[in-house]
């Protein structure tokens, strides 16, 4: 039963043996490094269990201690600990530092201080935490070392590298300064428009500078070109790719001026379509339509006639490997190659023969996909032997279209390879149709046999993976 007396009993203050049972059991069953410090010289006065644990140190050896004893660097002694420790402001706000401490064990540890003021029995102590930070500090310490590598690598690099977010530049190299026309110090923290003025070039999503760094998610490559504060016109080929940098989302953007390469690029393409202009060498002998489409600027595929008298021709359809300057260059060597052949052979299946030894010898690993034919207009007789291209179509006048296979691998491939020839009879009215992978890959026999306007309108709305040419031989 509760008496008065007993009520009285518990409104009374908790005596000062109740407060340090109450203080003692927090402090020892807290999870955090703690320890008590005497506010005057920076003697240890008491550490807890989990302090205990971690420094590796008893309680009754803590309590030797000064707070210097356990630091790595105690040049500044107990009155820099204390001036950084003690709370201080307005409002008298507790301290948080960073210093580092040594183990019992002689470990170093990178250590987060966070320091209060409390009186215990009339008697002020520093209040401190502690947290192991020796991850942190290691993690941020390799993204320094990591992040200047970055810069030491990206400084030898030839390209004008440029590190961007949000409409502004992070970084630049040293080679952006040629290209800006300005030092990299003035481009920190600018955008790129308030150095050039963009054109649009080719199609490519979020292509704007100024979304660059917020809106891409994955790596791009685009063509813009500049025109520079000076008027100076770039055409600039751009790598982008998201990076993380200074722990904010940005992109790496490599800068790389093509406007040379680019005119060497419209002198080939220009030199290609010329020869690719070219009427069939015996008019009043035959007809030639041809589609000659390049999935890009610059083919890899080709054609080539040759009249050998009035009576016979001899021509090659083609694809080489590879693309742009290198596969115009690859071109323009195996016409030579294929002129070379014709002074010792005017037959399809020796042309190909040497035209092979020709490719090993001096086109390396650049192979060949051909088809070569002749056609002797006395005789009525077409021979064609393939290598790599191995069909073509034969339309009798008024007939459905004939497949024709012609064994043979590409040109360049095997040393000893065998070609196969077959010959066919034609006539007045009568079609050949040669054609290169890329239109395999859009149609089929039926519709490669078609006429020129049915295949041109059909190639208009395609998407082309590789580069197309079809060939259609009418005998008149």
């Amino acid at each position: 039963m509760v008496t008065v007396k007993n009520c009285k009993n518990l409104l009374k203050a908790p005596s000062p043996v109740q407060c340090m049972e109450h203080y003692g059991c927090i402090y020892e069953n807290n999870h955090l490094i703690t320890l008590m410090v005497d506010p005057v010289d920076g003697r240890i006065t008491d550490a807890n269990r989990a302090a205990c644990e971690f420094y590796g140190y008893s309680p009754r050896i803590f309590r030797k201690l000064h707070i210097t004893d356990l630091q790595a660097d105690s040049g500044a002694g107990t009155e820099g600990f204390l001036k950084s420790a003690m709370p201080g402001g307005e409002g008298g706000k507790n301290r948080v530092f960073m210093d580092r401490h040594l183990l019992a064990g002689g470990h170093l540890i990178d250590v987060e201080i966070r320091t209060g003021m409390m009186s215990i029995l009339g008697r002020s102590c520093i209040y401190t935490v502690i947290h192991d930070i020796s991850d942190r500090v290691r993690s941020e310490q390799r993204l320094r070392e990591s992040e200047e590598r970055y810069r030491d690598l990206v400084e030898l690099c030839p390209e004008a590298i440029l590190v961007y977010s949000g409409g502004t530049i992070l970084f630049a190299n040293k080679q952006t300064e040629k290209m800006f026309g300005k030092e990299k110090k003035e481009l920190i923290g600018r955008g790129i428009e308030a150095f050039f003025k963009e054109e649009y070039i080719s199609s490519a999503k979020d292509n704007h500078l100024k979304t660059w760094g917020t809106t891409s998610k994955e790596s791009f490559r685009i063509e813009q070109r500049f025109i520079r504060h000076d008027k100076r016109v770039f055409d600039v080929e751009i790598s982008g790719v998201p990076i993380v940098y200074e722990e904010e989302k940005a992109l790496q953007l490599v800068l790389r001026d093509i406007t040379e390469s680019k005119k060497e690029v419209e002198r080939a393409v220009k030199l290609q379509n010329h020869r690719h202009s070219i009427t069939f060498p015996l008019e009043d002998k035959a007809e030639l339509d041809k589609l000659y489409i390049p999935a890009r600027t610059l083919s890899g595929d080709f054609f080539i006639f040759h009249k050998i008298d009035e009576k016979r021709v001899i021509g090659m359809i083609g694809d080489v490997t590879g693309k742009g300057i290198s596969a115009a260059l690859s071109i323009s060597a195996l016409r030579v190659l294929f002129l070379d052949c014709l002074t010792a052979t005017d037959d399809p299946l020796q042309v190909l023969k040497g035209l092979n030894q020709r490719a090993l010898q001096h086109l390396g690993e650049d192979y060949i996909a051909a088809c070569c034919f002749q056609l002797d207009f006395t005789a009525g007789v077409l021979k064609a032997a393939g290598a790599g291209i191995n069909e073509f179509l034969y339309i009798p006048q008024d007939q459905e279209a004939e497949s024709i296979t012609v064994k043979g691998a590409p040109l360049g491939m095997f040393g000893n390879s065998e070609f196969e020839e077959k010959t066919v009879a034609f006539h007045s009215g009568d079609r050949f149709c040669f054609y290169s992978d890329g239109m395999e890959l859009l149609y089929d026999n039926e519709e490669l046999g078609r006429d020129y306007d049915y295949l041109s309108a059909k190639l208009a709305g395609a998407c082309l993976q590789d580069d197309c040419t079809w060939l259609s031989l009418n005998i008149k």
